[in-house]
């Protein structure tokens, strides 16, 4: 049924199917209601069938769409966002949608860069993530009141105003950390956290310190350093609490910290359950590897990745969302790098 020669058309689509060309790009575009499931088969089949491509340069004429979304991140090298990336793009190119990735390599004036060059007509929606240092959103809410599809990833304040916004629960993901090292027997735990400015960071701490609370702990400062999100960072802060002791746990704010705590217990001559336990917040191929594996608060980053596409599409399409903040619970991931200590 394939035609040969010229390209295939909307209009050659309508007429083997005896509708309309309307009826035709609707089902195309995944836009819903007018026709009949069986309608629907009938033109996807003939589509397949003819080797039906859409031509991407009429299609963004007719309907004013790019068929393209940005995607801000602050740094392609943090694993979760390799998997949140793949998880969008899964969901988008079954829209026929593409995505154009933009490294903001932590810089605000650099993000503000690329949102201004890409929200006049260049791409349909934009999803802004975390900076993991200070953000200014006034641009992104002024876009948002202008109906442009805008959706902000692990950005967190008062200022985001009616923004769509998907967040990991970074509070539960702490207070989970301690909940489990306290049923292996742990009284005295260790904390890495992230960059000052970064407010999940904070937010991850301050369920770090409820988990203690709620078990009887009292916090100690002493215990507690700053990385930065990265390897060095964490082994520096690692290197730091080995010289205070008096603790037999660890939590590191993410993978790349984990690893960089690992790496300076090891070299300090230390073994992993039997000197020091370690748990990671945020799973990803790096703490699974590692020698011994890491027992890890997974964040989810693939599923939040379709649940952003989720969000875009109803939002390039003038749907309703159910919700403006969502929030993906954790989910915990065990390994081999506790002990299990005698109460």
């Amino acid at each position: 049924m394939a035609k040969t020669g010229s390209r295939v058309t909307i209009k050659d689509l309508a007429s083997i199917c005896n509708v309309s060309t309307a009826t035709v790009s609707r089902v195309l575009n995944h836009i819903k209601g007018g026709y009949s499931g069986e309608t629907e088969a009938r033109i996807l089949k003939a589509a397949e069938e003819m080797g039906y491509a859409p031509n991407p340069m009429a299609r963004s004429l007719v309907t004013r769409k790019t068929s393209l979304v940005a995607v801000l991140v602050p740094d392609i090298h943090y694993y979760f966002f390799q998997e949140f990336f793949a998880g969008l793009e899964e969901h988008l190119n079954d829209y026929g949608y593409r995505l154009l990735l933009c490294n903001t390599q932590e810089d605000s004036g650099q993000e503000e860069l690329f949102i201004r060059g890409l929200c006049n007509g260049l791409v349909d929606g934009i999803i802004v993530s975390t900076l993991n240092n200070r953000e200014q959103n006034d641009l992104l809410v002024e876009l948002d009141r202008e109906h442009f599809p805008i959706i902000t990833l692990e950005r967190y304040g008062e200022d985001l105003g009616d923004l769509c916004c998907v967040q990991i629960d970074n509070f539960e993901t702490g207070r989970m950390a301690v909940d489990y090292l306290y049923s292996q027997g742990h009284r005295r735990i260790a904390f890495i956290k992230g960059r000052r400015e970064a407010k999940n960071a904070e937010i991850r701490y301050q369920g770090y310190l409820a988990g203690l609370r709620q078990n009887g702990l009292e916090p100690d400062e002493s215990i507690v350093r700053y990385g930065d999100y990265s390897f060095a960072s964490a082994t520096k802060a690692m290197e730091e609490l080995l010289e205070v002791g008096g603790f037999t746990a660890l939590i590191a704010a993410n993978d790349l910290m984990t690893l960089g705590a690992c790496k300076a217990i090891t070299k300090a001559g230390r073994r992993i359950p039997e000197d020091i336990s370690v748990l990671g917040l945020d799973r990803t191929i790096l703490t699974d590897t590692h020698e011994p594996s890491i027992v890890a608060i997974d964040f989810c980053a693939h599923e939040i990745g379709h649940t952003v596409g989720k969000c875009m599409m109803a939002m390039i399409n003038n749907q309703p969302l159910g919700e403006k903040v969502i929030r993906q619970n954790p989910i915990f991931h065990n390994g081999k790098s506790i002990r299990l200590l005698q109460e």
